[in-house]
């Protein structure tokens, strides 16, 4: 009884839903420790596209549906352009990981649903996992490909 009918429905979500970033997808460390594979690209175009875009969450302080804003560019560009002007730099662990306390500093200014919540989520998750030059490099790549996917998620080409 409806069983065919809840089956089709679970799978048209699925398909709607397959390319999209959940709040558990982090980067793989594998992605930053070896290689830079397809794995990235795909998880750069889910979640790219996900900050790139206004959304809608549950506030769960009361469980109603609230709007949540996208990582606005300016955000988005400030963090990316400590992370260039490191790589200029050259690989220093001291200075990389004192991305992270500026990273939850522009959380703490955010409003209170956006999306840069997320972000720190993931790149302090990666950040952690970078431990030498070539990790370092990766993780450059793959923030590259996330700055790529946002831009074209909020020009909406994507």
């Amino acid at each position: 009884m409806g069983g065919t009918g809840t089956k089709i429905q679970q799978i048209i979500y699925q398909q709607s839903n397959k390319n999209m970033w959940n709040n558990n997808d982090l980067i793989p460390a594998t992605e930053i420790t070896d290689k830079v594979t397809a794995v990235t690209v795909d998880f750069a175009i889910r979640f790219g596209h996900y900050l790139g875009v206004n959304g809608r969450t549950v506030d769960p302080r009361n469980n109603r549906q609230v709007n949540e804003s996208k990582l606005t560019t300016s955000q988005l560009r400030k963090f990316f352009g400590e992370v260039k002007k490191q790589q200029m730099q050259g690989y220093d662990p001291t200075a990389f990981i004192l991305l992270k306390p500026k990273l939850a500093y522009a959380v703490g200014r955010a409003d209170r649903y956006s999306k840069i919540k997320d972000f720190y989520t993931v790149i302090s998750d990666a950040i952690d996992k970078v431990s030498d030059k070539k990790s370092f490099d990766n993780f450059i790549l793959i923030f590259e490909a996330i700055v790529a996917y946002h831009k074209a998620a909020e020009e909406q080409n994507l």
